[in-house]
């Protein structure tokens, strides 16, 4: 039988989660929110990766369905998020 590393198979998985909140804690803190949003879309961004690279195994809890199906969820939600965190610079009229 195989033994599993749990320290390895968590990491991933509490990258995604410090991540996210770092993010929102940037926000909740009094900085721009737009700075918070690109934190945590990278942070997605980043553990989209780290699924693409792990195994099954070493994944840990990034490892909801399947593999395809996790990093492109993770890719685009967090595109998602530094868009429109970005979006929220750019200066549409004069007020």
């Amino acid at each position: 039988m195989k033994k599993r590393d749990n320290g390895t198979a968590w990491g991933s998985y509490l990258l995604v989660v410090v991540g996210a909140a770092a993010g929102l804690g940037v926000v909740g803190f009094g900085g721009a929110p737009w700075v918070g949003g690109v934190i945590m879309g990278a942070t997605l961004l980043v553990g989209s990766a780290v699924r693409l690279v792990l195994s099954e195994e070493r994944a840990g809890a990034l490892a909801v369905r399947t593999k395809k199906t996790d990093v492109v969820v993770l890719a685009v939600i967090g595109l998602a998020l530094v868009g429109g965190s970005l979006s929220l610079l750019l200066k549409l009229h004069n007020t």
